[in-house]
């Protein structure tokens, strides 16, 4: 039998500061390139100062691979399924792992699902299971992803191919939670730091799905789902990585509270019973009290807390002291903070440096034909360009390999709406390389790509 192999292969595709982040990654030599399939684990969609992923983020407990056969359109038939622990995975948690050979082999036009991380499932199990009830067999932990100590639960699936590589993109089925301080931070309060501020997480949803809902769902609790009162802002000195991120289900909350309420509540009015953040700020003469919610200033709504996006609180003002109490905080908007979330809208990468960002939806390695992606810059609500000293917005294309074979649209400037950074060819043939460098304020970021030719 031949050997089959399953790489995973985390991309750090969320950054520190003005850093590249890695585009490319090492892959383990294939005994058998016919039957190999890549796992990629890329990083939750973000707009962040955040590092790589960690370990804990990585590890898969344990692997069931599914493999369908489509009988007739959209119309699959289970064929196999096979468990993997975590134990038979070399280097677990490492940014590749390499997964033991499977007693099967795929079919080409198979379809193949991958889960990890879910509740204890049996083989008796998975009988019954059907490509439409996998969310049925296939559960996640009620007790949600927040103490430290579980694995984040992911899936994915593709189609096997003898004739291209097969990989399977997994993707996390949780929402990844930080906060952080802004840059000078103005206080009125003259005491609120990153080394007493401390935060929990209130109302979320209870439960979740491994496979993605069309529409979004989740799982609210009654009378509340709260985490404990352990977890640090982002620059709190000694904080361990379990104290700085907070993981949860993904929940209609721009229109949903996670009291069981399936009535519709609209996405732009406050109210107490929506998923929100209680900080504590612990100082004397007495601890005081702040909410966040999860709203988008920018267009006035509350949002969705959607998977393996990376929701990202930036306090930038204290503009007045917190409440006395924990109730008085819960029952009011958090009019006292000044702050912003920023998540992705699709975006492959996004850099900032906490005040301002750059977003590409840019191809990483070969790219076909002429339009490879877009850039924008984003800038806080209310402020202008001016006021960040935004004076370089450009996008340029240099080192070119060979010579001459890639141009590129010249750009003036950036703008905050989407442009296409558009790539042509002059004649060669086969592959090309070249280094695009954006240049936001004191944002100086290098992509390099690759091109293949369509000629």
């Amino acid at each position: 039998m031949k050997r089959i192999a399953f790489f995973v292969a985390s991309i750090y595709c969320l950054m520190a500061c003005n850093n590249e982040i890695i585009g490319d990654f090492d892959f383990i030599p294939p005994n058998d390139p016919a039957s190999q399939i890549e796992i990629v684990l890329p990083e939750a969609n973000t707009v962040s100062v955040y590092s790589t992923a960690t370990v804990s983020e990585n590890t898969i407990d344990e692997l069931w691979v599914l493999v369908f056969n489509e009988t007739a359109p959209n119309t699959y038939t289970k064929k196999w399924c096979e468990k993997i622990d975590g134990s038979q995975i070399v280097r677990n948690g490492d940014a590749s792992q390499l997964l033991p050979q499977l007693k099967h082999r795929p079919s080409p036009g198979d379809s193949i699902i991958c889960i990890a991380n879910v509740d204890p499932v049996s083989n008796a199990d998975t009988i019954a299971v059907t490509i439409t009830t996998i969310n049925d067999y296939f559960r996640l932990a009620d007790n949600g992803y927040y103490t430290g100590s579980e694995h984040l639960p992911m899936s994915g699936g593709f189609r096997w191919s003898t004739t291209s590589g097969n990989v399977c993109k997994m993707i996390r089925a949780v929402a990844k939670i930080q906060v952080q301080m802004g840059t000078s931070v103005p206080d009125i309060t003259g005491n609120f730091s990153a080394e007493n501020v401390y935060y929990q997480v209130h109302l979320g949803a209870g439960g979740g799905y491994i496979m993605p809902t069309t529409p979004l769902s989740g799982i609210a609790n009654s009378p509340s789902m709260f985490t404990p009162e352990q977890f640090r802002l982002l620059q709190k000195n000694g904080a361990t990585q379990d104290e700085l991120s907070v993981f949860l289900y993904e929940y209609p909350s721009s229109n949903r509270t996670g009291i069981n309420n399936t009535t519709p509540i609209g996405n732009t009015t406050f109210h107490k019973d929506r998923q929100f953040i209680l900080l504590h700020k612990v100082a004397s003469p007495s601890t005081r009290y702040y909410r966040l919610d999860f709203f988008d200033p920018g267009v006035s709504t509350f949002i969705d807390t959607q998977r393996n996006h990376h929701y990202l609180f930036t306090i930038n003002k204290v503009r007045s002291e917190g409440y006395e109490t924990p109730n008085e905080a819960i029952q009011n908007p958090g009019s006292n903070l000044e702050y912003t979330i920023r998540i992705n809208d699709g975006a492959k990468e996004i850099i900032s440096n906490g005040q301002y960002a750059i977003v590409l939806t840019l191809d990483t390695v070969f790219t076909q034909g002429n339009n490879i992606g877009t850039v924008r810059y984003e800038i806080p609500d209310g402020m202008s360009s001016s006021a960040y000293d935004i004076t370089v917005n450009s996008v340029t294309l240099t080192n070119v390999n060979p010579a001459g074979a890639l141009s590129m649209t010249t750009f003036a400037m950036m703008l905050q709406n989407n442009q296409s950074i558009n790539i042509s060819t002059t004649g060669a043939s086969g592959d090309a390389t070249g280094t695009l460098t954006f240049k936001l304020g004191n944002i100086t970021y290098v992509k390099n790509i690759r091109f293949r030719f369509t000629l």
